[in-house]
């Protein structure tokens, strides 16, 4: 998945807040790089599988991973985060 692809994704599952929250916040994720580890979050989701080879198992691990993305990103937020610079 590509960056774009990502952080597409994020925007559209993120439920909190307003828009411009929800924007900040996946800004937010995307500063702090652990989407770039996405392809080995989908890959510990997928041997937790009980049948990996089963049909959707990839799609569901590619979600869960993407959704622990923003699920587990909470405060407090780290210096590279947007939201902070220029406050």
């Amino acid at each position: 998945m590509s960056e774009e692809d990502i952080k597409n994704w994020l925007l559209g599952y993120a439920w909190l807040g307003s828009v411009e929250e929800r924007e900040r916040e996946v800004e937010c994720i995307m500063a702090q790089d652990d989407w770039k580890y996405i392809d080995a979050r989908i890959e510990r989701s997928l041997g937790q599988a009980w049948d990996p080879g089963a049909e959707g198992v990839l799609d569901e691990a590619t979600e869960y991973a993407l959704s622990s993305l923003y699920e587990c990103h909470d405060a407090p937020h780290l210096p590279t985060c947007p939201r902070d610079k220029g406050q």
